[in-house]
């Protein structure tokens, strides 16, 4: 049945598997396990990951030991006075360490910003995951009814060939008129005009999922059985017993974490005008002039010390950098109310929706099967010449109908119950 008996809460809410379109259609099971690797639109917010991470090694480094070595050679020509001409080569070199000590939490903040903007990238990326499989889904089920109409339509327009070749018979015999041929004429092309136009929706549609998805194996939209089962067998229940308890939305907590980057960029400018403490070390080598003229002694000298540095003042720069900070917080924390009030409403529409399309489906199956009815009994009045071939026809087309309807119905319902999981996240 497409009972959903469920009870949100923080976890979320998850569709079950025998629900999902992807249980039905292989090649819709497949572009959606390979769809990391193979998508363009994932493959950009990789890049984004990446270079999140990489912005945090290099807040994580700051706080880090910074050494260096320096070896230099000179080539010393000296004329001192009252002595020949002096030349000589000499080659020195240098080791420095330097590591911050106390930066009044400015470090700490831009390493917690770097770990933030990391996890913002790692969820904006699963969300696009989890969205564009949505998009591929309801892209998905677009084609496969896209496609049965183009069978449908197919028929119809076999059939409506037909109906013109019987009438015109019947006109050379007397036992119809002229005008019902043009009647089926007319008939005849409007159902080839309707065919061709589906066939370029279809072609558009196709293009779409490809780039999407990357998945360029052609697709097989034929619908198996089991799926026609669902349609056609399954019924709805007459109620939707969810109740929301609370609400985790992947938008929402993505928010939340701009509100807490905000935060640490607040604790880096008030630290800006405040005396910074570091820890120096050196190892180098230098020469010196003793007391017997054209001699030099090598020194190698070790250095020790802590370093403060403050600046005292910016023009009021770093005060302005946090007012700025805080009131991008303060739209941040707007932001988030004003989603959440949206995403309630938004639930609460779908549930609405979806009662209403679960009513739409029990009809969609019940007009199946009055539409099978006429079919059935205008064949049997067609084979005794009660009525006429485009009566008949009429009873066609409306079978074909009532088919899509109930197929189409089924499909968006599918499509809204995957929206209505991204809205409320999934387990």
């Amino acid at each position: 049945m497409f009972s959903i008996f469920c009870v949100i809460t923080s976890y979320g809410f998850e569709v079950p598997a025998g629900e999902r379109p992807e249980n039905f259609f292989s090649d819709l099971k497949k572009s959606l396990q390979n769809i990391e690797g193979n998508s363009s639109v994932i493959r950009a917010k990789d890049y984004e990951l990446s270079e999140a991470k990489a912005n945090q090694l290099i807040a994580e480094s700051e706080k880090g030991l910074r050494i260096g070595i320096n070896v230099y050679g000179q080539s010393i020509h000296e004329d001192r006075p009252n002595e020949g001409f002096y030349h000589r080569y000499r080659a020195l070199n240098q080791v420095y360490l330097r590591k911050p000590v106390f930066h009044w939490g400015a470090l700490q903040a831009r390493e917690e910003i770097g770990k933030l903007n990391k996890k913002l990238a790692q969820e904006s990326l699963d969300r696009r995951i989890r969205s564009l499989r949505g998009e591929l889904r309801a892209v998905f089920l677009e084609l496969v009814v896209l496609n049965y109409r183009i069978q449908l339509a197919t028929e119809q327009v076999k059939l409506a060939r037909q109906n013109v070749s019987s009438v015109g018979e019947k006109v050379k015999v007397g036992l119809s008129t002229p005008l019902s041929l043009e009647e089926a004429k007319a008939e005849q092309l409007s159902r080839e005009i309707s065919l061709s136009a589906i066939n370029i929706k279809l072609q558009r549609k196709t293009s779409q999922f490809v780039t999407l998805s990357g998945y360029t194996v052609p697709l097989n939209l034929d619908i198996p059985e089991a799926f026609w089962d669902f349609c056609l067998q399954h019924q709805p229940s007459a109620n939707f017993p969810v109740l929301v308890s609370s609400i985790n939305s992947e938008e929402i907590e993505q928010l939340n974490i701009q509100v807490s980057i905000e935060e640490q960029k607040a604790i880096i400018s008030d630290a800006e005008l405040k005396p910074k403490i570091n820890l120096n070390g050196a190892y180098f080598q230098d020469q010196v002039d003793t007391l017997e003229a054209g001699q030099n002694l090598d020194r190698n000298n070790f250095i020790v010390g802590l370093e403060a540095n403050w600046a005292i003042w910016d023009s009021h720069k770093s005060k302005a950098q946090k007012r700025a900070a805080m009131a991008r917080k303060a739209k941040f924390q707007h932001l988030i109310e004003t989603k959440t009030r949206e995403l309630r409403e938004s639930i609460n529409s779908m549930i609405k929706e979806l009662e209403s399309l679960q009513a739409r489906i029990a009809l969609a199956q019940r007009l199946i099967s009055v539409a099978q009815n006429r079919f059935e009994k205008s064949s049997l009045e067609l084979s005794l010449n009660r009525i006429s071939p485009l009566e008949h026809f009429s009873s066609v087309v409306g079978l074909d109908m009532a088919k899509i309807s109930n197929l189409e119905t089924v499909c968006k319902y599918m499509v809204l119950l995957d929206q209505y999981e991204q809205a409320v996240g999934s387990e």
